[in-house]
């Protein structure tokens, strides 16, 4: 009796272990980042900003930093 309980908790584990296994492989922490920066590029503002925010934020960090215009020659 003992033995058959041994064999089905280690069936139950090695299920386990690959459920877990296949459940952590589908999962790519980097395709989200890779989504936000396309659209970062396509919209210029992140997915969880809006465009107003976005503004806001470059004014205010503009306001911080100096940002220096290029001269004739495209040099900063």
């Amino acid at each position: 009796m003992s033995d058959a309980f041994a064999i089905f908790i280690l069936v139950i584990g090695v299920v386990g272990f690959f459920f877990i296994f296949r459940a952590l492989r589908g999962i790519d922490p980097r395709l989200d980042e890779d989504y936000a920066r396309t659209f970062f590029d396509e919209h210029g503002h992140w997915p969880d900003q809006t465009p107003e925010e976005a503004e806001e934020e470059r004014r205010r960090l503009a306001s911080v930093y100096s940002v220096a215009e290029p001269d004739n020659d495209g040099y900063v």
